[in-house]
């Protein structure tokens, strides 16, 4: 049977206090054209594509807070607790204070004394940081609800803060939201020793990156050692072209 994870878009967009502070430069939430973002905007959005990746790589998946309702953080374990559910991953904004400030960065959160908690935390941790290229805040231990009541390993993930205004802008953007669902989704992969299944989007870049490698710099030392009759240099200009092809998903030729 397939692994079976949990997925809290943290908070609902009813909860006062959980948006960014607002924008005076014309940025405005897309989905609701206010001048600020409610947090789970970002976290809804994360957590339905994140939904699609972790289902692709052969997970089945439980969204604990499904809908625009803030769902009591009980619920949200309960139902986790009471589904067999193997991992529960918590996606949400961070945020410093009220108005607007300097604080940044990714952190992670688990459960003290859980170790495959932190272990899970830690792995999805640093695919996010290695992704978004932020500051590293760290994985801590935290006393939270959906953390300590949740009788499977779980993490808890602040993916930038709503109060710095890059980051809020980051939070806004759809790309964003692709990157950290995909780097959240290849941690729990790694987590589960799993290989992460590629987006076909992504197997196409990979192609054409390689091909580009190939014709820039690979085909021009082949003829060249060809000129020069230099078995070694072509049989090497070859391995390595192969090489970049079967790391792309390619055939060898």
């Amino acid at each position: 049977m397939s692994l079976f994870i949990a997925l809290d878009d943290g908070h609902g967009m009813q909860p006062p206090g959980k948006r960014t502070p607002l924008f005076k430069d014309g940025t405005r939430s897309k989905e609701t054209g206010e001048p600020f973002m409610h947090e789970n905007e970002f976290n809804r959005a994360v957590v339905a594509l994140l939904d699609e990746h972790l289902q692709r790589c052969g997970f089945r998946t439980l969204l604990v807070a499904p809908g625009d309702s803030d769902v009591p953080l009980k619920t949200r374990t309960d139902t986790a607790n009471q589904s067999g559910v193997d991992l529960y991953v918590s996606v949400h904004a961070n945020a410093a204070g009220e108005t607007w400030g300097s604080v940044n960065g990714i952190e992670s959160f688990y459960y003290p004394g859980r170790v495959t908690s932190m272990k899970a935390a830690e792995a999805i941790h640093a695919r996010l940081v290695q992704g978004t290229k932020l500051r590293d805040r760290g994985v801590k231990p935290a006393n939270l609800h959906v953390l300590r009541e949740s009788t499977m390993p779980a993490v808890l993930v602040e993916c930038g803060f709503m109060d710095n205004m890059e980051e809020a802008k980051l939070l806004l953007s759809d790309a964003y939201r692709d990157l950290c669902a995909e780097e959240i989704a290849r941690g729990v992969c790694q987590y589960f020793g799993i290989a992460y299944v590629e987006t076909e989007a992504n197997v196409m870049l990979a192609k054409e990156d390689a091909n580009k490698l190939i014709d820039l710099y690979l085909k021009p030392a082949w003829e060249i050692a060809q000129q020069k009759g230099d078995e070694a240099g072509k049989k090497e200009a070859n391995r390595l072209a192969n090489e970049l092809r079967k790391a792309s998903g390619q055939a060898p030729q």
